[in-house]
């Protein structure tokens, strides 16, 4: 049982920070429901805003496969000529110790 020294600590600062957020909230409601014409520029502006960013996104995008293009043709295509891929050849790693190392 732990019977160490309890501290309180006040939380007056955050519950007067909470009120604060909370009043500006309802004033900011308030504001938009008085002036409704405001509320359908801000739709507008957010839309524009979206466009804007989702575009810029794109030509990223676009310009990262671009320069990314030259690179895939330089390097080329690697690929094994002598090994064997069925699937007769695949073995079971269920309940081995990855640790020891494995004896043909």
């Amino acid at each position: 049982m732990n019977t160490g020294k309890v501290e309180k600590k006040s939380t007056l600062g955050s519950a007067l920070i909470i009120l604060l957020l909370v009043a500006i909230i309802a004033a900011a409601v308030i504001f938009l429901i008085l002036n409704p014409g405001l509320i359908g520029n801000l739709l507008a502006i957010a839309v524009i805003a979206i466009i804007v960013i989702v575009a810029i996104v794109i030509i990223i995008f676009v310009v990262m496969a671009l320069l990314a293009l030259p690179l895939y043709v330089m390097k080329g295509e690697t690929y094994q000529t002598d090994a064997s891929y069925d699937l007769d050849d695949v073995r079971s790693v269920k309940e081995k110790d990855s640790e020891k190392k494995d004896e043909p």
